[in-house]
């Protein structure tokens, strides 16, 4: 199985500096626009809205969401409400369930959880809401601080202008 890409920021392989620079210029063209991704969609519920709006207000500050990630972010927001039904169910009824011949068995509301636990870890590895994706986009913030204010970099991109 091939490794997925990541961001050259993240790459830890040598690049050379045309190299880093066509790549980061190539990322920031596939980003695309982020007009439309603040805004719940008006179909999702009244706490998936609320949900969705947390998650996009949390992640506003990375800039890092667009409009290719409203999806993503829904099915998120899925995942979770599923979960919390899940969850009331299974504080309800227990984990296991009698059946008619006094045996007992897995309640089923214990593998949907489970389900929808997997989607929504998914989920937040590709939005960078686990501790582990935040570390990595820290480290693209600080990449891209230092670059920012590196004297040599402002004084080549000043004769570029």
């Amino acid at each position: 199985m091939a490794l997925s890409a990541k961001p050259v920021d993240l790459q830890r392989s040598h690049l050379t500096k045309q190299e880093i620079t066509e790549r980061k210029e190539e990322e920031q063209k596939l980003k695309g626009n982020n007009n439309k991704v603040y805004k719940a969609p008006s179909y999702l519920s009244k706490e998936e809205k609320k949900l969705y709006k947390f998650i996009v207000k949390e992640l506003e500050a990375s800039n890092i969401l667009n409009n290719l990630d409203i999806t993503i972010l829904e099915t998120t927001v899925d995942a979770i409400v599923k979960m919390k039904e899940c969850k009331k169910i299974l504080d309800e009824h227990g984990l296991v369930t009698p059946k008619e011949d006094g045996t007992l068995s897995r309640n089923p509301a214990s593998l949907i959880y489970k389900d929808y636990v997997n989607i929504f870890n998914k989920c937040c590895n590709e939005l960078g809401l686990s501790p582990s994706s935040r570390a990595k986009l820290s480290v693209i913030n600080v990449n891209a601080k230092s670059t920012k204010e590196d004297p040599v970099l402002q004084a080549l991109r000043d004769d570029d202008k």
